[in-house]
């Protein structure tokens, strides 16, 4: 149901709002949606930038290459990061291309930012704090945290968790950016809690807004840019620690989470193919292996024990029952 609201709110994807679309909106949205479906953030974004051009262009006419020029002015002018500047450059290419305008620049054209990307993290103490307050919590806040901290998945592979994604024993995690679909052990701690909640697919500012809320209610201050992401920063970052002091190849945290192989190689052996020919499975015939080699050093599932300890889960059955 969240989903079909958040399809129908931005217009973008819904089949039923497309009457009321923009003609060379809707040849962008079906350029996005074939033949390779991009995820639904993904077109809100693309669609909401090209939606931002037309109103700026006016009169309904085809831009030329000076339109688009002036376009990149104006945006510079209302002090745009030339970061966004680039993010921009292309989804108005892929707008551009959809509709058969001509796009006149070349790659080197694109905004270039000097600066690093922001990719913020948080400090280890502050997830700490955001699971000690896991009382504080609702059902689905609690639940999203925990599958967070636990394997680190980004805010797409979070939305994209229904109940028919998980049993008693094991969850599958459908991985974006390319990777491999993982399938993990639920940890023996966290089982209530999925037991508790059962997801339904949410959007992206679902999420957006339930991690300033965790955020807020644990006493947590964030910046500009904070998000789930940032957990899965501070969870790699430890990770890799961890297993490095136990003089375990740090490589099997990308098999952890899912990475893809090519990714892999290139992240932890400096050469694509190095993750392809890599094959932890052989070492095991056992499909958790790897769970089996992190769980005991992961840096959160302790502070989990110790939060669910305090503060131990109540079942709604036995609260109608009056049993606690």
């Amino acid at each position: 149901m969240a989903q079909k609201k958040y399809r129908k709110r931005t217009g973008e994807i819904s089949n039923k709002a497309s009457a009321s679309l923009h003609p060379a909106l809707e040849n962008l949205k079906e350029r996005l949606s074939s033949p390779r479906l991009k995820a639904p953030g993904t077109i809100y974004t693309y669609m909401r930038t090209a939606e931002n051009f037309l109103a700026w262009l006016g009169d309904g006419k085809i831009p030329d290459a000076g339109d688009f020029r002036r376009h990149f002015i104006h945006r510079r002018e209302q002090n745009i990061s030339e970061r966004t500047l680039n993010k921009e450059f292309y989804q108005l290419k892929k707008l551009a291309l959809a509709n058969g305008w001509n796009w006149p620049f070349e790659a080197d054209d694109a905004p270039y930012s000097e600066e690093e990307p922001r990719s913020p993290a948080l400090r280890q103490e502050d997830v700490d704090k955001l699971i000690m307050a896991q009382h504080l919590y609702s059902k689905s806040e609690r639940f999203f945290l925990a599958v967070s901290t636990t394997w680190g998945c980004r805010r797409e592979e979070l939305r994209r968790i229904v109940k028919r994604d998980y049993d008693k024993e094991s969850i599958l995690i459908r991985t974006a950016k390319h990777g491999r679909r993982t399938r993990h052990l639920i940890p023996e701690v966290l089982k209530p809690i999925f037991e508790a909640y059962h997801p339904k697919e949410h959007d992206a500012e679902t999420f957006r807004k339930m991690f300033i809320r965790i955020c807020d209610k644990a006493g947590v201050e964030i910046g500009q840019g904070y998000g789930f992401h940032s957990i899965r920063r501070t969870l790699r970052t430890l990770g890799e620690w961890a297993l490095a002091a136990n003089k375990v190849p740090m490589s099997i945290w990308a098999d952890y989470q899912g990475w893809s192989r090519r990714t892999k190689g290139v992240a932890y052996g400096g050469a694509a193919m190095l993750g392809v020919y890599s094959h932890p499975e052989i070492l095991s015939s056992d499909s958790f292996a790897i769970d089996k080699i992190i769980y005991p050093i992961h840096p959160f599932l302790p502070v989990w024990e110790k939060a669910l300890a305090e503060h131990p889960l109540v079942d709604e059955r036995q609260k109608s029952t009056g049993q606690v």
